[in-house]
């Protein structure tokens, strides 16, 4: 089968939507399919992706320097002289602009609009499935339309849920008018007799893509027996961390993560807490800073601009263990944290930035517990894939939001770690005057890594998804 990804984002561009298509990509032609992968040729965050150019005598291939080299094809182009690959990486030429702007983000997601359509239109040996991510948003419309235009199949692996995310993130009013149209819009992408499989990353995403679609569909994990055609399934992520976990074993034992610790002028008897990744839009840290700040028993008001705007009354938190807070990463909240530093100089939190890939190990074996937060409002429209590296790595994790959330219910099934409302920070410091306790932390661990090898191991999720976006073509 001939199946043609959509998304924006395709390595060497370090989004994990991309890396994550990769994976699947990979499998798939390794299975014997042929591949097609549309994006962009601008980078993720504004970078800039080099590409070298050569000719068929039919079209323009791109093809990443990084990529140079390609399966050889089993599909076959009857007008041209030379041979497709089973794996080919279009890029479409557009802005560059990236996405520190919003107008900049909105012109980069128009023009590779057109530039898709395009392709998809005019390209041979004609798709057999479209299979659309969710960046940009609204893919699955374009997805739909097309597989009509030419007489084929279409799915969906749905990353992040719009008009959702949109929601959530204060940018729509929640069942207003316009709400409710990109709802229709969700309904028809996802929709038609021609939609094969509808993937999403939980259980949490599943229940809510399911209340835009048909009543009949039904929400199943994609290890059912039940034919994808006929389901909302979802398939958990294995992690950009837990991806790299394995492969650098060899690497931690020059490196222990004791010795990294000492590096970093960690201290044996301190409990590390560690929040490692993107610190979104969609995260919390307003809780863990009035613990480090050693408040407790305060009220969190979520409705303020301020993060960390709070009710009195409010009680210094007791019988904590010595504990050193720190945050590796980037995103549009790291600026919380700097500021907080800011004011609390000598305190107990550390600002760093991303590491290295091949540090991935010791680097997450380093912390004793780790950090995972969700804001309620976006319980369902996207599911992060921090817990997945952080169990892959023996870690317990103490996740901050929704109990009913898909990390929460991972983290209550495992018993890898502690899952905590919203809010909540007096639980927040007893979790973390529980985690002082190094034995309740390796039996936790122990937990988290045995729920990791069942539940998020790369190969077999990865074969999952390729599994549920080949399924069976409609009649």
């Amino acid at each position: 089968m001939h199946l043609v990804f959509l998304n924006q984002y395709y390595p060497p561009d370090a989004a994990p939507t991309g890396v994550m298509l990769k994976a699947v990509a990979e499998r798939l032609v390794a299975d014997g399919h042929g591949v097609t992968v549309l994006c962009a040729a601008g980078g993720y965050a504004g970078e800039r992706c080099k590409t070298t150019r050569r000719k068929t005598q039919e079209e323009e291939v791109e093809v990443p320097v990084r990529d140079a080299t390609t399966v050889p094809s089993t599909i076959q182009n009857p007008k041209s002289k030379i041979q497709n690959s089973n794996l080919r990486i279009l890029r479409i030429g557009a802005t560059k602009l990236g996405r520190s702007t919003f107008v900049g983000k909105l012109l980069d997601y128009t023009f590779y609009y057109i530039g898709v359509a395009w392709k998809l239109m005019t390209m041979h040996p004609r798709p057999e499935r479209i299979v659309a991510l969710t960046t940009p948003p609204y893919l699955s419309v374009l997805a739909r339309v097309i597989s009509k235009l030419r007489g084929v199949d279409h799915a969906h692996w749905v990353m992040d849920l719009y008009p959702d995310v949109m929601a959530a993130h204060g940018m729509l009013k929640e069942k207003g008018y316009v709400y409710r149209v990109l709802t229709r819009l969700a309904r028809f992408g996802f929709g038609g007799s021609r939609c094969v499989a509808v993937l999403t990353l939980g259980p949490d995403m599943a229940e809510r893509v399911e209340k835009v679609m048909d009543p009949a569909l039904s929400v199943v994990p994609a290890s059912s027996s039940q034919p994808s055609s006929s389901c909302v399934q979802w398939v958990p992520l294995w992690g950009t961390e837990a991806a790299a976990v394995t492969m650098v074993r060899a690497i931690d034992k020059l490196l222990p993560s004791r010795d990294l610790r000492r590096e970093r002028g960690w201290a044996d008897d301190e409990l590390v807490v560690m929040y490692s990744g993107n610190m979104g839009l969609g995260h919390r840290f307003a809780e863990i800073l009035k613990v480090a700040e050693g408040e407790a028993d305060v009220e969190i008001r979520s409705d303020e601009a301020d993060p960390l705007s709070i009710q009195n009354p409010k009680s210094k938190i007791q019988n904590l263990p010595k504990t050193r807070f720190v945050f590796y990463g980037g995103g549009k909240r790291r600026e919380e944290i700097r500021d907080f530093i800011r004011k609390h100089p000598g305190g107990p939190v550390e600002l760093h930035d991303y590491v290295a890939a091949e540090m991935l190990d010791a680097h997450l074996r380093s912390a004793d517990v780790h950090l995972v937060s969700l804001d309620a409002a976006w319980t369902g429209t996207m599911v992060p894939s921090k817990l997945q590296g952080v169990f892959a790595a023996e870690r317990p994790v103490i996740f901050i939001g929704s109990a009913g959330s898909s990390i929460g219910r991972w983290v209550s099934e495992s018993g890898g770690g502690w899952a905590v409302e919203s809010a909540d920070v007096a639980a927040l410091a007893a979790a973390i005057e529980e985690a002082g306790n190094p034995q309740e932390r390796a039996r936790r661990g122990r937990a988290a890594k045995l729920f990791a090898d069942l539940n998020f191991d790369r190969k077999t999720n990865v074969a999952r998804v390729a599994e549920v976006l080949v399924g069976s073509a409609k009649a």
